[in-house]
């Protein structure tokens, strides 16, 4: 069998899984709010179960990101439905959020398109023509406090009220009824809980943005990770080699809904979350699947590659450039 024949087999959405995932991380997700604000006055309390909301937040977020590839679900409009409801709770527009993981999914390892991605990179030619002010922002920029601490809490608490490409293809109304959503829930977090109930909940977003972060940033910034331009650079060669698989653990695959099995995901992004894992440890046992895998230890050595090197086509350290 061939590769696309085998991932053929695992593209059906189990609209029954589907419902079961989607009842589960949402009935979390609402306990754990409701036991961090309830017990706000216990920090030992107060800091698991808010780390554990924002942990599921970005499960539903995954899910969400599922009814963006219209997998998730059948009917289409049940699909697209349920992708709107979540906005809430994933800080996401639906649509516009869509749009913009499409050209991702269109441009990733695209030297030539790199606007499409969540997090910028420079060649080192580029770094060394930039005058001292704005390699000294780069450097900032490319900052673990920047790109985990500060950075995803700002881009999902504030500038997605009004993101990126809302002006295009009738986004607008997309955002509005995001906002409605938005507002209103955390409207009535206010009015049950006042400001601990905003803190609590603000905390768990903050948890739950930065770990979120952390994936798609080491799932394309690792060491030999490719970027290319077309012609030379394929789909195929985009899905499997400019993306990597987080090697985590069962417990984190569970968390994240197999986001982690990234190539496989970029190969074909209609395979629903529930059915990556498995068609992932078939393709490797048929030897058609080579994936770059990458350790907790190696994510964190990610985080020192700052600038893709043209010449020796692999990220290099500041000080290597």
């Amino acid at each position: 069998m061939t590769l696309h024949s085998i991932i053929a087999e695992y593209r059906v959405p189990n609209s029954y899984k589907s419902i079961q995932q989607l009842a589960g991380t949402l009935a979390a997700y609402l306990g754990f709010l409701w036991l961090a604000i309830t017990q706000a006055q216990h920090w030992f309390i107060l800091l698991p179960t808010a780390a554990a909301c924002g942990v599921t937040a970005v499960r539903l977020y995954m899910l969400q990101h599922d009814c963006m590839h219209r997998c998730f679900l059948t009917p289409r409009w049940l699909n697209d439905l349920v992708g709107v409801l979540l906005s809430p709770f994933t800080l996401t527009p639906f649509a516009v959020g869509r749009y913009n993981h499409n050209l991702h999914h269109s441009h990733v390892g695209d030297l030539d398109h790199r606007d499409t991605f969540e997090i910028n990179v420079l060649t080192v030619k580029e770094y060394r023509g930039l005058p001292v002010w704005r390699r000294l922002c780069y450097r900032l920029y490319r900052s673990p406090i920047t790109l985990i601490i500060v950075g995803p809490f700002l881009v999902y608490a504030i500038f997605h009220r009004f993101p990126k490409n809302t002006l295009k293809g009738g986004f607008m109304k997309d955002v509005l009824i995001h906002n409605f959503l938005f507002f209103g829930f955390y409207g009535l977090i206010y009015y049950w809980a006042g400001v601990t109930g905003l803190c609590v909940l603000l905390l768990s977003v903050w948890i739950g943005v930065s770990f979120g972060a952390i994936i798609p940033y080491v799932e394309h910034n690792f060491e030999d990770v490719h970027w290319g331009r077309r012609p030379e650079l394929t789909s195929q060669i985009a899905a499997t080699e400019s993306s990597a698989v987080l090697d985590f653990g069962r417990v984190y695959h569970w968390l994240t809904a197999n986001i982690g099995f990234h190539d496989l995901h970029h190969l074909n992004p209609m395979i629903p979350n529930y059915n990556l894992q498995n068609c992932h440890a078939r393709l490797e046992d048929a030897g058609l699947l080579h994936s770059r895998k990458i350790s907790i230890r190696e994510a964190v050595a990610c985080f020192g590659w700052k600038l893709w090197d043209e010449d020796a086509e692999k990220m290099v350290t500041f000080a290597a450039a």
